[in-house]
């Protein structure tokens, strides 16, 4: 029998940078090319073959409930209020989804990645957690001083690895985290997390490079659909 891996998306921020629009819809609902990110995100999950979801909302929940009830597809929801942070979210949302490993995907950000590579990676590293991350060119030059304001390294525009809000979970992970990690706000405690000693080893790393949209601002909003156009027009025309 195929081994069912349940998605769980963030979407319970309140998107502040957003400003007026943040004011009437959660984040997850602002459209890309004339479709809420969410369905962006659901249906790329379908046609990957990932048919479970768990929703962890929170601001304007509601909204993305009302907006998703017709939706095929098994969705649950779990709501941890405003005020909890990333890893809290996760952690209560574990309780709900009743198996043991999961994909988790910020509910800000849209990235074509194979999930099935994902898992099998996740899978043959043994790790507890596997993260996503992606190359970006840092536009300014970076430098490196001592205690004696003496330069030791200087880097020009360095192309540097950064987390892109995608991972995968094994549920056991939390029989290692203490509470005061969980309960830190925002995206303090996933900082933590992996920064922690007692994760030393077991964090496995997945590189993708392909179509990658996050949205945080009006100016984050434009440009995906930028990118968005830009991307699925260059694959049409590969294909031809």
């Amino acid at each position: 029998m195929k081994k069912i891996v349940p998605i769980l998306i963030l979407c319970g921020g309140k998107g502040k940078r957003l400003g007026l629009i943040s004011k009437k819809i959660p984040k997850t609902l602002v459209k890309i090319n004339n479709k809420p990110l969410i369905n962006h995100k659901l249906d790329y999950y379908k046609k990957s073959g990932f048919n479970h979801f768990c929703l962890c909302i929170g601001y304007k929940g509601e909204l993305i409930q009302k907006h998703l009830n017709k939706f095929n597809g098994k969705i649950q929801y779990s709501n941890s209020g405003l005020k909890a942070g990333i890893l809290r979210r996760i952690y209560e949302a574990t309780k709900k989804v009743e198996y043991d490993t999961m994909v988790i995907s910020y509910g800000d950000t849209l990235a074509k990645i194979n999930l099935k590579k994902l898992m099998a990676s996740h899978k043959s590293s043994k790790a507890l957690i596997t993260i996503v991350v992606s190359q970006i060119l840092n536009p300014f030059g970076i430098v490196e001083y001592n205690s004696k304001n003496k330069l030791k390294k200087f880097s020009e525009k360095p192309i540097l690895n950064h987390f892109i809000g995608y991972a995968v979970f094994n549920k056991k992970i939390f029989n290692h985290i203490p509470k005061e990690i969980i309960n830190l706000p925002d995206g303090n405690g996933i900082v933590k997390l992996f920064q922690s000693g007692f994760m030393k080893g077991k964090i496995n790393i997945f590189r993708f490079n392909g179509l990658q949209l996050t949205i945080n601002s009006f100016k984050d909003i434009n440009d995906a659909n930028i990118k968005y156009n830009k991307y699925f027009t260059l694959n049409e025309n590969f294909k031809k």
